[in-house]
């Protein structure tokens, strides 16, 4: 968006609200956190069915600001059932949920979903909070009406919406290292109101990180193998290359002419730039050895087959945009029709250096192995819901859908041509929610998906020249049962049965893994069958949640190493010299597992929340030893929120996770840890608050990827105002 056009965006904002300050301090918000309600997927007329209220977790924007969770990663580590993964080689924050990756959850704004179109997935750590109302996640249950892909379940992130004549909200923060080096800045600020049929909100946010301290104890870990050496590409302290940079504006405008129709136009901007920190522990693929145990001749370039290659990348721009319209309108008084239309964009550009000096020159040779390889994706489509209420007792909710991905990409140097690939999605999908008695539902449901056949042109980098490659038709059917059961006001049980499935991404099916994959335009959709149970308890100072559930995947996309055959046969990879690898649906997977959630407050002024999440992963598919990887079996979290005084406000919360494996194979571990932070708060006024605190209090040395170090011991200081 042009800065002319943001400026008329901002303009017209202006005018819905300030004519209303007079009147707004009366009217004013109690917080920041007003929810869309046209930017939710299950809720289409007035209220939420009984099989919602029971199969999603929702986490608001103030339990996000209180525990300075300020990344849509940070936020969701805060429900029952999501694991916190880091990408190392890519410094992408994902998560699992159940186990089941980001490709197979996929993240919605306001009901549309943003995704990188090429890999299926995006990185959550580049999204703040700061336009967020809340975060809804629904899982193995969750409602067919998101659409396709949602194999393992779905993230909805809901914006703003203001109800006051004019709200404001704004923070500045900074983050220190013991030695009270400035490593982080963050500052944000949200205006909105509403006057009249009108109301609009702008937000805008900017994070500014120099990296992060890591741990004490990877200095006090000591010298490590001669033959498992990381070298000299970490040496603690600061960590290398780990600086990034993000600005996200957010804007909508909105116009309520009566209470049967709402139209919402909606504009989203992620900037940024980020940099990879290199791997930093004993499983590089290349090290310094001494085969023969004699330190005076000692080899080199000995390799270790399951290793980590060392990868000196950065990113210069990191960019998404979005654009959506979103109505809601009133069929009669039993009908309501919400329909969306979108337009989601992602740039960036990456930069591979052969060394830590991330200079295009060497002496002689290029300093880069590759620069400006570029990714120029965009996704377009919308999608109407529809709602028949028939009576009190039988409610109908049909959903169509329809999105074009289209991925560019392209290479400066060395020079490759642009490719170009693109895949077509459509469903429909159809719920009925009948009300058996007052107190038992029943709700079943189903979707047809399909992706139709095409021919793509894909770049051979052995005879440079694009061939064709046939796609077929893929089609794909969901369905699903959930019975709810309210035993009283304070007690409610649910149980379903469900199948859901994921179409491959475009990298799934035509990436080459830099020479050492052999694509696979075959590849075919994945199932799962989720079974699960679930029990909630609500009473006037405690409540809790439990979920049992086991999940079967099949036909889930593995790799699978291709041997290379004797010469004078081809290799099957381009940088294949002995064996490259293929992505194949091959895999087999259960997972099953139990989630338990308790609320109390034992006094008005303390609330105490607990968390114990356990799942267990079995392969089952043709290799039964490859590991799963990225999830912990175990997850257990505790917080308290305690208001020591009528303007002083203590929070703390401690989580510790099991080990997970890091690589396929087993011999990459990241060990058990434990991390607790704590936050206080002083609001000298109603309107304004200063914290102060720490995380990682204990300054553990711990990882979510083995190698790939989280911070050390960071303070935190920040100032916020509300109006």
């Amino acid at each position: 968006m042009g800065s002319h056009q943001l400026g008329a965006f901002a303009s017209a904002l202006i005018a819905v609200f300030s004519s209303g300050a007079a009147q707004a301090q009366a009217a004013a918000a109690a917080g920041p956190s007003k929810t869309f309600t046209l930017g939710t997927v299950e809720v289409i007329g007035t209220a939420e069915s009984d099989a919602t209220a029971l199969t999603t977790e929702t986490v608001d924007v103030e339990q996000m600001l209180a525990l300075h969770r300020d990344d849509l990663a940070e936020a969701l580590d805060l429900v029952p059932g999501v694991a916190l993964q880091n990408l190392g080689q890519r410094r992408e924050r994902l998560i699992a949920l159940r186990g089941f990756s980001s490709r197979q959850v996929p993240l919605f704004i306001d009901g549309v979903p943003v995704y990188v179109p090429y890999d299926g997935n995006v990185d959550l750590a580049r999204f703040g909070i700061d336009y967020v109302s809340e975060i809804v996640v629904s899982k193995g249950l969750g409602s067919l009406l998101y659409g396709p892909n949602a194999l393992g379940g779905a993230i909805n992130v809901i914006s703003r919406k203001p109800t006051a004549p004019l709200e404001i909200f704004a923070r500045a923060s900074a983050e220190f290292d013991d030695d009270f080096g400035d490593i982080e800045q963050r500052g944000s600020v949200s205006v909105g109101g509403a006057r009249g049929a009108w109301y609009g909100n702008f937000t805008v946010s900017h994070a500014d990180s120099e990296g992060y301290r890591l741990s004490d104890d990877f200095r006090r870990q000591g010298p490590l193998p001669l033959n498992a050496s990381p070298s000299n590409h970490e040496d603690g302290g600061a960590r290398d290359n780990a600086d990034s940079r993000d600005t996200v504006i957010s804007a909508k405008i909105g116009f309520v002419p009566n209470a049967d129709n709402e139209f919402a136009l909606s504009y989203y901007r992620q900037q940024g730039d980020k940099n990879d920190p290199l791997y930093s522990s004993n499983y590089l693929n290349q090290y310094a050895c001494d085969a023969d145990n004699d330190p005076s001749t000692p080899d080199t370039n000995c390799s270790r087959p399951d290793g980590v290659a060392l990868r000196y990348w950065q990113w210069p721009y990191w960019n998404k945009e979005s654009f959506y319209f979103v109505a809601r309108n009133a069929v009669t008084s039993q009908g309501a029709l919400r329909w969306r239309l979108f337009h989601d964009s992602f740039k960036n550009s990456l930069e591979s250096f052969r060394n830590a000096s991330y200079t295009y020159e060497t002496g002689t040779l290029p300093g880069y192995v590759f620069y400006g390889s570029q990714y120029d994706d965009y996704t377009y489509g919308g999608g109407a819901d529809f709602e028949w209420r028939w009576s009190d007792l039988h409610t109908t909710r049909i959903a169509s859908h329809y999105r074009q991905d289209v991925h560019r990409e392209s290479q400066r140097q060395p020079a490759l041509p642009e490719q170009r690939l693109e895949i077509p999605t459509y469903d429909v999908a159809i719920e009925h929610e009948w009300k058996l008695t007052p107190q038992l539902t029943l709700t079943p449901g189903y979707s047809f998906l399909r992706q139709p056949g095409r021919t793509v042109q894909i770049y051979d980098s052995r005879s440079q020249t694009f061939n064709p490659q046939s796609v077929d038709d893929a089609d794909a059917h969901n369905a699903q049962i959930i019975g709810t059961w309210r035993l009283d006001d304070s007690q409610s049980f649910v149980a379903g049965v469900s199948r859901k499935t994921r179409f491959p991404t475009l990298k799934d099916r035509f990436s080459g893994g830099l020479g050492t994959v052999r694509p696979n335009p075959a590849l075919k959709r994945e199932i799962a069958d989720h079974y699960e149970i679930g029990y909630e308890l609500r009473r006037e100072r405690w409540g809790g949640r439990i979920a049992l559930f086991q999940s079967e995947l099949d036909d889930a996309i593995q790799s699978v190493t291709l041997l290379t055959p004797p010469a004078p046969a081809e290799p099957p990879c381009p940088n294949s010299t002995t064996t490259c690898t293929q992505l194949q649906n091959v895999g087999k997977q259960r997972h099953r597992g139990v989630e338990l959630s308790a609320t109390a407050t034992p006094i008005d002024a303390l609330t105490l929340i607990a968390q114990a999440n356990f799942v267990d992963i079995d392969n089952r598919g043709q290799n039964s030893a490859v590991k799963i990887t990225g999830t912990p079996d175990a997850i257990y979290r505790l917080r308290a929120d305690w208001n020591l005084l009528p303007q002083w406000r203590l929070r703390l919360d401690a989580q510790h996770e099991a080990d997970r494996f890091s690589n396929s194979t087993g011999t990459r571990v990241a060990e058990s840890f434990t991390v607790a932070n704590a936050f206080l708060r002083f609001s000298p006024v109603t309107s304004v608050g200063i914290d102060i605190g720490v995380r990682n209090l204990t300054d553990e040395l711990y990882a979510y990827d083995e190698g790939y170090y989280e911070a050390g011991r960071t303070w935190l200081a920040q100032v916020d105002y509300r109006y």
